[in-house]
Formats: structure tokens, sequence, C-alpha cells
């Protein structure tokens, strides 16, 4: 994988183990010009890869509102790794899905499947939907030769008929000056995929990443986080990181329409039910590990006007991350990060907040990039 993407799994796996415990237990497409043809993933509908574990059969039920997420793991060979787990919001346990490496889950619409990107082994990047117990694998699309080096954070569209998701690209063998990050739209009935934003390749020392992608409630546009970086780029130098929107038809491949300013650090953005209002967390955790700033969550109306602070963290305060609006538009689902002296980077633990900052519930569990489930 390129450099960026090798930065981006080091970092997965030290946001998941600090501080983590142990667990048993649709538009046309685009011309094919858009992209080399070899970036066509392999479809396999009915593919059945074989899931390392899951939790008890008929521990998962139809109507529970079940938490999805990214948590670390000791197996019983005593070796760390991280998956995807799920837990009640006020439950006593937690249920492992999968032990082969997995991360960014997504739930569907109707609550009944979760998309996710596995990795089966180290060379391999694939997307999946399982049921939501864990059951029912199917690969929906693997990279299987360059330019493709990977996938990440599938997102479902509102009819379920749809995924979004970051495909990293390498189309020469220059390395990292040349990498570049596609969101593409996957047709879960054709298998047919049709990129909706392309990042620049790099210039003036500058390399972009297009990265967190959602839908908007109706389907037409989807927003993510634009992180740019001077060359060659670490976790350490960002420059600046905004809020993005473009049609979902992939008509504006080359014109995300910025929604913030490149000062405030904006990153991790997702839409409200309704389409009002996007929420985002400003100083994305994986360029400030160590920062003293304060992270905070806020929202945005999708025309840029409108914007609001949600939590009011301050320096060297707690942190808050990766927010995604509950399925009733009511409350937000995020990181909640408790900073202490003996430990900068603290806790990363699952956390409620209403959608006006009141209400702030912060979860036992440790995790990353927790979804509630639609019920």
């Amino acid at each position: 994988m390129f450099a960026s993407r090798k930065l981006l799994t080091a970092l997965t796996m030290t946001l998941l183990t600090s501080g983590a415990c142990s667990a048993s237990g649709t538009g046309p497409p685009l011309p094919t010009a858009s992209l080399p043809a070899t970036a066509a993933p392999t479809v396999a509908p009915t593919a059945t890869p074989t899931p390392s574990a899951a939790p008890t059969r008929g521990a998962v039920v139809d109507d529970e509102p079940w938490i999805v997420y990214e948590h670390s793991y000791t197996d019983a060979t005593g070796v760390d790794g991280a998956s995807v787990f799920l837990v009640p919001p006020d439950g006593p346990d937690l249920h492992q899905l999968l032990t082969i490496r997995a991360e960014h889950p997504d739930w569907s619409p109707d609550g009944r499947r979760i998309a996710l990107v596995a990795e089966p082994s180290a060379d391999e990047s694939e997307i999946w939907a399982i049921d939501a117990d864990g059951s029912g694998p199917r690969t929906l699309a693997a990279c299987t030769k360059a330019p493709c080096v990977g996938f990440a954070a599938p997102v479902w569209s509102p009819d379920g008929k749809q995924l979004a998701f970051q495909r990293y690209l390498q189309p020469t063998t220059k390395g990292y000056e040349d990498d570049q990050i596609a969101i593409e739209v996957l047709d879960l009935s054709s298998g047919k995929t049709r990129v909706v934003a392309l990042s620049p390749v790099v210039a003036g020392g500058k390399y972009v990443e297009y990265v967190y992608a959602r839908w908007s409630p109706d389907g037409m546009r989807i927003v993510f986080a634009v992180h740019t970086y001077p060359t060659p780029p670490t976790d350490e130098n960002i420059l600046s990181s905004t809020i993005a929107v473009v049609k979902a038809d992939g008509s504006e491949v080359d014109a995300p329409r910025i929604l913030t300013d490149p000062a405030l650090f904006g990153s991790y953005p997702d839409w409200s039910p309704d389409g009002q209002r996007i929420v985002f967390n400003t100083y994305p955790i994986g360029s400030f590990q160590d920062t003293t700033k304060a992270q905070n969550l806020y929202t945005i109306r999708p025309d840029g006007t409108g914007l609001t602070q949600i939590t009011h963290f301050g320096e060297n305060d707690a942190r808050a991350i990766e927010p995604t609006w509950t399925p009733d538009g009511k409350r937000i689902i995020f990181v909640h990060i408790a900073r202490s002296a003996s430990d900068p980077w603290g806790e990363r633990k699952i956390a409620f907040v209403d959608a006006d900052g009141s209400n702030l519930t912060v979860l036992k569990w440790f995790g990353t990039h927790p979804r509630l489930r639609p019920v």
C-alpha cells in the first residue's frame, strides 16, 4: 500500500489500542477514461468469505438499537488486533463479529446488514456486507490489481441500493506523489461503479486526501472531508482540512464545493436525517494526536451557512471526534476522549450528545467509528 494508506492503517491500530480493553467472545457511469480500467472492482455478490468469529446466534435480533464500532481485542494466542464489534447502549456485554482485521462499519438503512472494510490478509482489502449477527458475509468489491491498493469507509445510500466508499489509487510507480483517493459509488444490483470525486495529483508540493464520505438523506449529494498535506505527507504535518459536497451522480468529480474555512480543520462529516445540518469535528485526530487544541463538534447548513458549535471542550480538555447522527436525528453519537496529565492521548469511549449540545452521556465502551443501528 502507498505511504498515506500505511499511515492510516498504523493510526487506526494506535487509536484502538490506546485505552482499549480485551474482549471475547444513480447517475450514469463516468467514461472509462476517468480512471484506468484496472480500477474497477471485482464484484462477487454470491461470494461467501469465512468469518473468523461471530456472536452467539440469536443474540442480535431485529428492532434492538445496537451500536457497531471498531474495537481492539486480544485473540486466544495473545496477539492484539482490531475488528468490528456490537454493543447495546445500556447492556452488560459486547459481541465480536469478526476476528480478522476489519474497520469502518456502517449499518444498512433497514438495520439488518453491516458494510465494512475487511482485510482477510495483510495484503488484501475488500468491502464486505455481513448480517447484523456477523453471519452471511458477502464480498462486494475487492482490490485485485493496480492501481487499486485499498478501500476505506463504506457507507450505505439512504435507499440501501448503493454504497459510497474510498478507493486508494496508485496510478504510477512514483509512490505518494501520484497517489489519489476516489470517492466512488457502487450500485449493488449491477455491480457497476462510478466516481463522484477524485482527489488531484500532487501539485505545488501539496498532497490532497478525500475521505469519510456520507450521503445526503435524499441520496442526491455526498459530503466528505478534504485533508491537505505538504509532501512528503505524514500524520503530523497537515496544512488544512475542510468539509466539501459533490453531487452523487458523478457530475462534479473535479469540482467539490467547500463549506468550511480551512483554518477550522473540519473533518469526519455526517448529514442529518432531515437534510438540514451537517455535523463534523475539528482537528482530525489522525493529524492532531498530541495537540492541546480544543477538539469539538460543530454543525453547518449544506449551503455553508449557520456554523454552530455543539460541544464546548477547551484546550487540554476532553476531545470530541468522529460524529454521526442517530437515525432519529435527535442525538449525535461520537468518540469522547478524556485527556489527563498522565495520558494526553486519553481514553476513547463511545458517547452521545443531544443535537443542541445538552445531555452528554459517555458510555463505558472503548472504541472508534461508532454507528447506532436504525430500528
